[in-house]
């Protein structure tokens, strides 16, 4: 299979890609501090690494010009491992008695946590419809994606914190 052609990554881009890795890992680090749940904790390390790998992936196109492919492949298989291993950990809360799943949707709706959540959501929905529509080896579809992720985890950090605090 041949390797992508990407633009010139600048070092910009993948230092700005390092902020959704952030917000997701903190938002992770304030719910696992309530949440001790080990399928969650390991899913949620596992997407942080995932994300983290991406980011070093775009550090090396945009020193070097050389593409590490697995850098990027990855998040293919672990992102979604490691979600299904927090969702795992979800469900075992719910049927262990240690999350209430009313508890826990009635303080998502409060305000304005349900105000950030509901930008995540969305911000999401539109990182799914790029990973189809935009072509990722082009700078232009690549900041399109970074800013609305970066939204999109901000605000999923900020609801935790209002949540948390």
């Amino acid at each position: 299979m041949q390797k992508k052609n990407y633009e010139d990554f600048p070092l910009s881009l993948a230092l700005f890609d390092a902020l959704p890795v952030i917000f997701f890992s903190v938002a992770m680090v304030l719910i696992a501090m309530s949440f001790r749940n080990v399928f969650f904790i390991k899913g949620a390390i596992l997407c942080a690494v995932s994300g983290l790998s991406k980011v070093i992936w775009k550090i090396i196109i945009a020193g070097t010009q050389k593409d590490i492919s697995v850098l990027n492949k990855q998040m293919r298989i672990l992102m979604p491992i490691g979600f299904l291993l927090m969702l795992v950990g979800i469900i075992m809360g719910i049927s262990l008695g240690t999350l209430s799943i009313n508890a826990l949707w009635h303080s998502i709706c409060t305000f304005p946590s349900v105000l950030f959540f509901a930008i995540t959501v969305l911000g999401m929905v539109g990182m799914s419809v790029f990973a189809f529509k935009l072509d990722g080896t082009r700078l232009c579809s690549n900041w399109i994606e970074q800013i609305t992720n970066a939204i999109a985890q901000g605000c999923f950090l900020l609801g935790v914190l209002f949540l948390v605090f």
